[in-house]
Order: structure tokens, then C-alpha cells, then sequence
């Protein structure tokens, strides 16, 4: 796959099976990273990407952000920060706070019993330090990165803005991170998790012009309408452009749809990607969730469909030893799935390249 054209737009989607990472071609070479997950090597797959469609991330990545600290989302995202000395790195602005930071940090030296997402975005903020660079705090109606017409070949002003958390979300975060750290440590022996579900999710609006592209995250729906999806809705109202390239926030759950956002935020014609999520037995989407997405767009994509079976190299003494005991080796794995579309201004119908197990539903 080459390189998109300098008046070209891309989003590409990745997803295979527990993770989730967007890459963005916002015009004349210069790209946006949000979220992070892994390929079959173990690498991050946006710079495995970009650096397969030769793209010198050093200096062509303007932005990574993380979305929230759950581990689908952020994995390998402090190896991203590092290869990209030139991006600003933003993040939800409750994870700069002293409050949530003090509570990374105690926690640090315990592995067992902090997430990885939070070890990960400690290791985000303090890499975008060496490099110099100024961390970006994201909140509802806060600019990520913009970029002027007069810099992009496809001559259209560039915005990434957040949507989200509303002023409601991060008011209750902050009274929660405080009386969770309390009860955790009067349980010394329980593993620390993130003190909320997805509410502090990025949600964002990527604007070229008069069209848009919606990116969900992880955001769901709350019964607060001050949080939310119905926040960002009622956000948002008579306010455009309306998008037509969606990426379905929390892997198309139920619990994450919103009939506002299709009729208020999002065009009559939407091409939809949705990353699956697959643990413990439990998946996402839904064969319902499937269903629904297939009817409410113009075209749907799922990420990674099936379990591929992936040849994997071992140590030569381990194999060995296994052979001993008549003991063979088979990996199967979710490879990461992409979803790729491309589209020139003016035009709005983009161009499809599926990868790795990523389907039409």
C-alpha cells in the first residue's frame, strides 16, 4: 500500500480483537495518532504502519493522543510519544490533575496492583517531557490541533476537537479518585483498576471544511445528561459540519448507541467502523449490535473478524524441551485488523482497503 495523496484524507482503524488505534492523513503529509495497540510483533502498529507507507514519523506525526487509560487503548502508546519527537501529546485533562497523578505514582512500584494503562500513561506524559513538549488537556469543546488552508494541498482548514468530558463527568471524577484511594487502602491485598467505567473517554470531531469525521472512543451513554453522549449531543446541536465517517464508539455496544448522535451529528450517508472487543469468553459487537450498525449506515466494517493462525518463533532450548514431552506449539492470535478509507475533497464517498481479517457487516 502506498502513501495517500498529499490532497488526500485517510482514517485508518485498528482493531485486533483487544485493542483499538486510529491513524489519521489530515493533508500534505502531515498525520494524527490517537490510541495505541499492537501487531503480531509486538510493535505499535501506527508506527508500524506509517513507517511501511514511508513516512518519516519523526517529524510527520503532529499529534498523539490517548483517548483513556484502559489497556485496549493506550498499549505500546509511550513507544509511539517516543518515536514521534515533534507531536504534541493530549489527553483527557482530569489525567493531568495532582489528585490523579499523586495516585499513579503511589501505586507505581506495585505492578500486581496498579493497571497497565496507568503505568503506560505515566510513561506517555513523562517521554513527552524529555522531548520538551507542552501536554495538551482535553475537555469538551477544547481544540486538539488545528491546521491553517493555506498549509494543506487540498486547500480546507483542518480542526481535531474534543467532545468530551463534559464539566459534569470531570467534577465527579475528581470527588471519586479521591474516596476511591481512601477505601483502597483499606484493602491492601485488591488490584487498583480505573475508579470509573469509560466516562472520562475522549470522544472527538475531526472537521476538513464543511465535512467531518466522529470518533466515539470509548464513550458511552449515562443516565446524567450532563454526561455522555447526550453531553456531547446536546453540545453540539446546530452546530455542524455532520460527519460521514464514524468510528463506533465502544465497540458498538448497546450501551455506547445513541439515536441522537445518528440523527443530529452524523450524515444521511455514513460509512461506520466499529472495533471488536473479545475477553474471557465475553465479544463485542453483538450479533444485534451488528444488526443495528448494518442498518443505520451506508456501510459498516468490522475490524478483525476471526482467530488467524500466526506462525510464532520460540527459543530453540524451550522447544526442545516441549518436544521432550511429545508437545507441539500453536499460536492463534487476533492479528491486527485494518480498515482503511481514503477520500479527496470535495468529495465524501472514500475508497476502501480492508486488511487482516476486516470485513463489510
Amino acid at each position: 500500500m502506498k502513501a495517500p495523496e498529499l490532497n488526500e484524507l485517510e482514517m485508518s482503524v485498528f482493531g485486533p480483537g483487544y485493542g483499538e488505534c486510529i491513524v489519521l492523513h489530515v493533508g500534505s503529509g502531515q498525520w494524527v495518532i490517537i490510541d495505541s495497540c499492537l501487531d503480531d510483533r509486538g510493535e505499535p502498529v501506527s508506527i508500524s504502519y506509517l513507517r511501511s507507507l514511508g513516512v518519516a514519523v519523526e517529524d510527520a506525526v503532529r499529534c498523539v493522543s490517548a483517548s483513556h487509560w484502559h489497556d485496549d487503548h493506550i498499549r505500546g502508546l509511550g513507544r509511539v510519544v517516543a518515536a514521534c519527537p515533534s507531536a504534541r501529546f493530549a489527553l483527557s485533562a482530569a489525567f493531568q490533575k495532582g489528585e490523579f497523578l499523586q495516585f499513579l505514582q503511589a501505586y507505581e512500584d506495585q505492578p500486581d496492583r496498579l493497571d497497565k494503562g496507568g503505568t503506560e500513561l505515566l510513561r506517555c506524559l513523562r517521554q513527552a517531557r524529555e522531548h520538551g513538549s507542552r501536554v495538551r488537556p482535553l475537555s469538551e469543546d477544547k481544540v486538539v490541533i488545528d491546521f491553517p488552508a493555506s498549509a494543506l494541498a487540498h486547500g480546507k482548514p483542518v480542526e481535531l476537537r474534543a467532545l468530551s468530558p463534559s464539566d459534569g463527568q470531570f467534577a465527579d471524577f475528581l470527588r471519586r479518585i479521591g474516596k476511591f484511594a481512601q477505601e483502597k487502602e483499606r484493602q491492601p491485598k485488591t488490584r487498583i483498576a480505573e475508579p470509573s467505567k469509560n466516562d472520562l473517554s475522549v470522544a472527538m470531531l475531526l472537521t476538513i471544511g464543511d465535512q467531518a469525521v466522529l470518533l466515539g472512543a470509548d464513550l458511552e451513554n449515562s443516565s446524567d445528561s450532563s454526561k455522555g453522549w447526550q453531553a456531547v449531543v446536546n453540545g453540539r446541536k446546530g452546530r455542524g459540519p455532520l460527519a460521514h465517517l464514524y468510528k463506533v464508539p465502544h465497540h458498538g455496544s448497546q450501551g455506547a448507541h445513541n439515536d441522537e448522535v445518528w440523527r443530529e451529528m452524523l450524515a444521511q450517508r455514513t460509512w461506520a467502523v466499529v472495533t471488536p472487543w473479545r475477553r474471557g469468553g465475553r465479544s463485542l459487537p453483538t450479533d444485534a449490535d451488528k444488526r443495528r450498525l448494518s442498518a443505520l449506515a451506508h456501510r459498516s466494517y468490522l475490524t478483525s473478524s476471526e482467530l488467524r493462525r500466526v506462525k510464532r518463533r520460540y527459543p530453540r532450548d524451550l522447544t526442545k524441551h516441549v518436544a521432550a514431552f511429545n508437545i507441539g506449539f500453536d499460536s492463534a492470535i487476533y492479528t491486527g485488523g485494518r480498515v482503511t478509507l481514503r477520500w479527496t475533497p470535495p468529495a465524501t464517498e472514500p475508497e476502501e482497503s480492508l486488511a487482516n481479517g476486516a470485513v463489510v457487516i
